[in-house]
């Protein structure tokens, strides 16, 4: 072998070895450019997972493969963080009065202390803070004002002084009921008259209409509240004509053909007939957005302390249709209130089954003597109830609360005086009796303390029974509740 060819042999080796040196530094710093990758996928511990998670068609990340490192990002960036959305509401609250009847002792009295006018401003001046303390107030205007030329008469036929209404106005209501057995006690003329004199004092009129095309029932809102609010009354007269279609008669005064579609009423001998129209208008309010329907009936048996079977199953019935609030009137007694449950049990109903009188004469002086019931004709309820609703469109009645009051009637410098008296607060000491008038009579201080011990007796548990019942849609504390909207 010659020294030339091992010479060659020789350089060829050492270009392998040179070559090989390379190819290995190369791998090296390849391989720990590698590591040095992954190490980064090692500090991230969302992993690519075999199949796609979420199920839904057109996922990036399909099975078997990685996540790109952006995807990765995305997935470890947390969420921010929402504050629970705000849920307000608001109270209101509706208070509902008895019968406003005007006697003429009443108003020879209101001329006495009025002079040139009829001033009948005594009978709720120790009410009217309370009246105005609710967000709306409803009385039920039991006469008629067709005006002084045609004379003013009491009972049965109804007639009284225009300034009746001023002042019910004046102590803070707002809306009058007028279908009652006394509507239409001076015909025509006292039916359009007296809604005309309640319009001129801004008063809303429930229950009866001054032509077919105006509505005797509606959605008013108060408060921020929508009421759907209808009013019904009894229809009393002759028994033969009571199921005769083609007429109507109240307190035994038929109306006249033209007025007939006026005043809201019911037939006893047709019920069914009641059920179908309060269907029809419980269902236009609501569709017209009332957030809750009120029902007032003057209906039942007068003097009685105790609602009868016909109420019972009106209202029954009026639960099943949709009502949230019953308040009755007409027996010049107070009864008992109660809740009741509709037939599937899916809804209640608060029931404020009569109020009794609110201003009358009516006493144990002025009946028989000896007469049982006298004394009850004395007791009088306001009724309140308050409403809430959320920002949410939910709206529930909250709660039921009552003041028991007494109709004072006494006898100031030989003037007679009448007087709304708020027993809980006029009963609260003796110098509160002295204020609300208790004892400018022998009698006061002792008939207050029965009439307040008898209605509260008599409403108490009801009224528990339902509150103790309402169930709010939201627990109290709820970091997401906050009081008005």
């Amino acid at each position: 072998m010659n020294r030339k060819f091992l010479k060659r042999i020789l350089q060829l080796a050492i270009i392998v070895m040179v070559a090989a040196s390379l190819i290995f530094v190369v791998s090296v710093i390849l391989n720990g450019i590698n590591k040095s990758f992954h190490s980064k996928d090692d500090k991230n511990p969302t992993a690519a997972p075999d199949v796609n998670p979420t199920g839904i068609a057109g996922d990036p990340t399909e099975a078997g493969e990685s996540e790109t490192p952006e995807a990765t990002q995305a997935q470890n960036t947390p969420e921010p963080t929402q504050e629970p959305q705000l849920i307000t509401y608001k109270d209101v609250s509706m208070l509902a009065a008895g019968d406003v009847m005007v006697y003429e002792s009443m108003w020879v009295s209101a001329k006495q202390y009025g002079g040139d006018r009829y001033d009948f401003s005594e009978l709720t001046k120790y009410v009217s803070e309370i009246i105005k303390d609710a967000d709306v107030a409803v009385f039920n205007l039991e006469t008629n004002c067709a005006g002084e030329e045609i004379g003013y008469s009491a009972y049965p036929l109804f007639n009284s002084p225009d300034n009746i209404i001023t002042t019910m106005k004046d102590a803070g209501f707002d809306v009058a009921l007028f279908a009652n057995n006394h509507t239409y006690d001076k015909g025509h003329r006292g039916l359009i008259r007296t809604q005309e004199i309640l319009a001129q004092n801004n008063l809303k009129v429930i229950g009866a209409r001054t032509s077919e095309s105006a509505k005797s029932y509606g959605v008013f809102e108060f408060g921020g509240v929508r009421f759907g609010m209808m009013n019904f009354c009894y229809e009393d007269g002759p028994e033969d004509k009571m199921t005769d279609r083609t007429c109507k008669y109240l307190n035994w005064n038929r109306l006249d053909d033209q007025d007939i579609p006026l005043v809201d009423t019911f037939n006893r001998t047709r019920l069914d007939d009641f059920y179908t129209e309060a269907a029809s208008r419980i269902a236009e309010m609501k569709a017209q957005g009332a957030d809750l329907i009120v029902l007032f009936m003057h209906w039942g048996s007068e003097y009685e302390e105790a609602a009868n079977s016909e109420q019972k199953t009106i209202a029954k019935k009026m639960c099943d249709l949709g009502v949230d609030v019953l308040v009755g009137g007409h027996s010049h007694t107070v009864e008992p209130t109660e809740k009741v449950v509709s037939s599937d049990g899916s809804r209640k109903m608060l029931c404020f089954y009569s109020l009794g009188n609110y201003t009358s004469a009516q006493n144990r002086a002025t009946f028989k003597a000896g007469t049982e019931f006298a004394w009850l004709t004395e007791n009088e309820l306001m009724a309140k109830f308050v409403v809430r609703k959320y920002s949410t469109g939910e709206t529930i009645v909250l709660n039921a609360q009552y003041y028991p009051c007494w109709m004072h009637r006494h006898t100031v410098d030989e003037r007679l005086v009448f007087n709304v008296v708020p027993l809980e607060k006029a009963l609260a000491s003796d110098d509160s009796k002295a204020r609300y008038g208790l004892l400018e009579s022998s009698f006061g201080v002792d008939h207050a303390t029965t009439a307040y011990r008898y209605i509260v007796n008599l409403v108490k548990s009801g009224i528990e029974d339902f509150n103790s019942s309402v169930v709010l849609p939201y627990e109290a504390g709820d970091p997401r509740l906050a009081p008005g909207y």
